[in-house]
């Protein structure tokens, strides 16, 4: 199959949302959002940037028509901060003006303070304060508690994995204009056309029938614009409702930085145990998932980090525990992966441990406990594998001994 935008995309032609022609009489919107991390408002004037010149109208939380929310799997995410903010980022307000200009030189005229609250960006932190998204999650094979007694060798660890900023070329954004019959178009810059559907409606207070929702293409999402389109959606097609014009917003990348959620870091634990002839028995991991201050896909994601939490082996003995932790973060999301490269990067840390504690290459314990067929992983499911087939053919094809001998031979040099 041939890649049908190829042509369109090396010409230039091919539409994005900021080469939709606008329609006459568009407005064009700016989120006001939190400067800190965790506080309580006890003041938000919009006065100065209502009267500002070009400005249309400036919503707040008691302007939505539906319910202030956009929660997809857990509905703990307001769309407007009312009372609170969790996140250095969070939209309290949304100027509608003329031009974009306008609207960026009005959000400066709003008058807000906040009163600080303890902010929690460590996972542990949360998780030993109960600051928890969803109960905790366990995968369990055989007995790791036994089978430690056992091993020849036993090594313990700890292993952290940051965020990650997903850098699509064209930032979010949304464009919605009204239709017949109360009806509204939403062309967003999203992963999920669905999701954005539903959680427009909940905002709206309107059946999910009259939203249509066009996604003809996306400048890259890797993620980042499965439910976090959401929030630009909502804001526009709530101004479109209640103003009956097009709005639209197209975030500046700082802001897209600065207000939306990354790959979830997370910090985990580990124990490994091998046998003297390093079969791996027993293995037992505690993820602390930093989901941020919405669960957002949080729960998907720690589910995913379990079902990976051994990578490409066997091991007959697993207890893996994962936490999806509450911070003052802004809520983290899908990223490449979805949670995989979180658990396999700690098996792979503690593999790593046990090869620098023996002395001896971590390859040879990689090679050793590759998955085979009839295994069976530790969430129960038995395994079809060609590991052992395709690690023997890339020694092969790779020449890897020849590899391994420059390498070492190179660092040996000064």
């Amino acid at each position: 199959m041939k890649n049908i935008d190829s042509f369109t995309h090396l010409r230039g032609e091919s539409v994005y949302l900021d080469d939709i022609p606008v329609l006459r009489g568009t407005l064009y919107g700016v989120a006001f959002d939190s400067p800190i991390a965790h506080g309580e408002i006890t003041k938000l004037d919009v006065s100065e940037a209502e009267s500002f010149p070009g400005v249309i109208r400036v919503f707040t939380a008691k302007d939505v028509p539906g319910e202030n929310q956009i929660g997809g799997i857990v509905p703990d995410e307001p769309l407007f901060a009312d009372h609170h903010v969790h996140f250095c980022g969070m939209p309290i307000a949304f100027v509608v003006a003329e031009t974009e200009e306008a609207a960026r030189m009005a959000i400066k005229k709003i008058k807000l303070e906040i009163k600080g609250l303890p902010v929690i960006t460590d996972p542990r932190e949360a998780q030993a304060k109960g600051e928890l998204i969803v109960p905790p999650r366990k995968f369990v094979i055989g007995n790791s508690d036994e089978a430690f007694s056992k091993c020849t060798y036993v090594f313990e660890g700890k292993a952290d994995s940051n965020g990650q900023e997903h850098l699509y070329i064209e930032t979010q954004g949304a464009y919605t204009y009204p239709m017949e019959n109360g009806g509204i178009r939403i062309h967003s810059s999203t992963q999920g056309p669905t999701a954005v559907q539903r959680a427009c409606a909940k905002v709206l207070g309107v059946p999910m029938h009259q939203l249509e929702v066009d996604v003809t293409r996306l400048g890259g999402g890797f993620g980042g614009k499965e439910d976090q389109a959401n929030t630009w959606a909502a804001l526009c097609a709530m101004a479109s409702h209640l103003l009956t014009r097009p709005v639209k917003y197209s975030l500046h990348r700082m802001e897209d930085m600065r207000m939306t959620g990354k790959r979830h870091p997370y910090s985990s634990d580990y124990k490994i145990g091998l046998s003297r002839d390093l079969k791996i028995l027993a293995y037992e991991a505690t993820f602390y998932q930093n989901a941020g201050a919405a669960a957002d896909l949080s729960p998907a994601v720690l589910e995913r980090t379990l079902f990976h939490c051994t990578n490409s082996y066997f091991i007959p003995n697993v207890t893996a525990t994962a936490y999806s932790c509450r911070t003052h973060l802004p809520p983290n999301t899908a990223f490449r992966g979805f949670g995989g490269p979180q658990g396999m990067f700690v098996i792979e840390c503690a593999i790593a441990r046990a090869a620098e504690e023996l002395g001896v290459p971590a390859i040879e314990i990689q090679k050793k406990n590759l998955i085979q067929s009839g295994n069976e992983f530790p969430y129960g499911q038995i395994a079809v594998s060609e590991a052992s087939e395709c690690w023997n053919r890339a020694e092969e094809v790779y020449s890897l001994k020849e590899i391994i001998a420059q390498i070492d031979l190179f660092n040996s040099k000064e």
